[in-house]
């Protein structure tokens, strides 16, 4: 599951940067070259350029391991469009008070008081393993910088 989430987190920052790529050279092509705008779009788009490549190794890395677990396995990923992105950690949070909520009000020993202890484990698990991705993001994109 870890190795399909990073798929689909590679695959969308390589869309992202690939699209606003595209935007600055599209800027720039309407500037005077040499101006100061141009020469900063000029570092621009390389630095994005850069990650473009580097991103581009990471799915090729993904790709050899998602294909290592197949032959060891027999299990194949999914296509990355079938992933689901990664959910928001503030949506996450409000369905986890939402759930909290409704536990609280829901009568002991009922369906409903079920469901909600079910929803407030999930949600609860959900954003930690969330939490924890985000950190560790954060923390790899600091280093890289």
């Amino acid at each position: 599951m870890e190795l399909e989430q990073d798929m689909r987190v590679t695959s969308d920052d390589l869309m992202h940067r690939l699209d606003r790529l595209r935007e600055l050279e599209i800027e720039k092509r309407q500037l005077t070259p040499g101006s100061a705008r141009f020469r900063k779009l000029d570092r621009d788009i390389e630095r994005l350029a850069a990650g473009v490549l580097t991103k581009s190794a990471e799915q090729e890395q993904l790709g050899r391991q998602a294909g290592a677990m197949l032959e060891q396995t027999g299990v194949a990923s999914p296509p990355i469009a079938d992933i689901a992105p990664r959910r928001e950690l503030y949506v996450i949070l409000g369905e986890w008070r939402e759930a909290e909520r409704a536990l609280a009000a829901a009568a002991p020993g009922t369906p409903a008081q079920q469901d909600a202890q079910a929803a407030v484990q999930r949600l609860r698990d959900e954003y930690r393993e969330s939490y924890s991705d985000a950190s560790h993001d954060t923390a790899e994109n600091s280093v890289r910088s």
